[in-house]
């Protein structure tokens, strides 16, 4: 089972480090999850920074890839429903899941239409560093969930 999750921007956040480094201890041992952090272009206006963060993710994307892009526009499901999306796509697909984070701008509407899901973590937005730590919060409870383990109540 891969994972890999692509960020806009790094963790300033000691805090959300440590979040994301005990959710990684705690996945490790039954999911092969790597996070990769590419650079943003804040200090840009919007549009160009958009174009610029669309082309490095584009970089990292292969075709085999089933990619789920966070925005806060995207499907609303519950922690039951994706574990079962999640775990249903980990053992279907030859390769792996790649999720996409976006930056401040989010994410430009050339990455939501190559994504095959577009999911929302919530309506309310959240930055990079909070999005990847409730995403890795939201794979471990699916993966607690899938395995019938006392976590989700």
């Amino acid at each position: 089972m891969n994972i890999k999750i692509i960020v806009i921007g790094k963790i300033r956040n000691e805090f959300i480090k440590a979040g994301v480094n005990e959710y990684l201890k705690r996945l490790l041992p039954f999911i092969n999850i790597k996070i990769e952090f590419l650079p943003t272009f804040s200090e840009l206006p919007e549009k160009i920074a958009l174009l610029k963060e669309e082309e490095i993710i584009l970089k990292n994307l292969r075709n085999s890839e089933f990619i789920i892009t966070l925005d806060k526009d995207g499907e609303k499901i519950s922690s039951e429903e994706f574990s079962k999306k999640l775990f249903k796509l980990l053992i279907s697909q030859n390769s792996q899941i790649t999720f996409i984070i976006g930056g401040i701008y989010g994410v430009s509407e050339r990455i939501k239409k190559s994504s095959n899901f577009i999911l929302s973590l919530s309506p309310m937005t959240f930055t990079h560093e909070f999005a990847l730590l409730i995403l890795l919060e939201q794979i471990y409870r699916a993966l607690k969930i899938q395995r019938n383990e006392p976590y989700h109540y």
